[in-house]
């Protein structure tokens, strides 16, 4: 496991709110797509990476500053030590990706990360025909809203109609005082 020093760790906590949990603005977002993949501690981005707030366009991104196109076709046990804890941190950063845990922005989409995106499923693609599977592998048609289109708003907003009928504490006021068929107690037949 990789050393954390741990003024940069409280940096980062600082920096989020503790009862929220999403990222405070956006200086949090700029400082993981300047994260210095060669040079910084990966524990750190993995602290920024898994806060919530963090957008599919920024995620996308900072997995592709990751260069994972050197580490794609190596086998996990053939990596070598150097490489283990980025290409664990791109194995993170991926699962949240596909898993959908990065939400697009509904105007934005994919953004600057379009074309990367699609560079990589493309050539995913032609592996595929040759009958290659590399390491981290996108599904086309889950991304495909956020790549062909303005992005759509995932969560609708509720009517604001107020529902009919009483409330609930009165329809469970009812449940508890509605009269129930006296039981009688009988002794079993033997």
């Amino acid at each position: 496991m990789v050393g954390v020093d741990l003024t940069d760790v409280q940096r980062i906590q600082d920096q989020t709110p503790p009862d929220s949990g999403a990222v405070s603005g956006a200086g949090l977002l700029h400082g993981a797509l300047l994260f210095d993949w060669d040079g910084d501690d990966p524990e750190l981005l993995r602290l920024m990476m898994t806060r919530k707030g963090v957008d599919l366009e920024t995620a996308v991104q900072v997995f592709f500053n990751g260069a994972p196109e050197r580490y794609n076709m190596i086998a996990k046990a053939d990596l070598p030590a150097a490489a283990q804890a980025r290409c664990g941190l791109l194995d993170s950063i991926h699962r949240r990706i596909v898993c959908g845990f990065y939400l697009p922005d509904p105007e934005r989409g994919l953004g600057l990360a379009h074309s990367a995106m699609q560079d990589w499923i493309n050539r995913q693609d032609i592996d595929g025909a040759a009958g290659r599977s590399g390491r981290w592998v996108f599904d086309r048609e889950m991304l495909d809203l956020q790549m062909t289109g303005p992005g759509r708003a995932i969560v609708r907003p509720r009517s604001a109609t107020p529902a009919s009928g009483p409330a609930l504490w009165e329809r469970l006021a009812r449940m508890v005082m509605r009269d129930r068929p006296a039981r009688t107690d009988t002794a079993p037949d033997s």
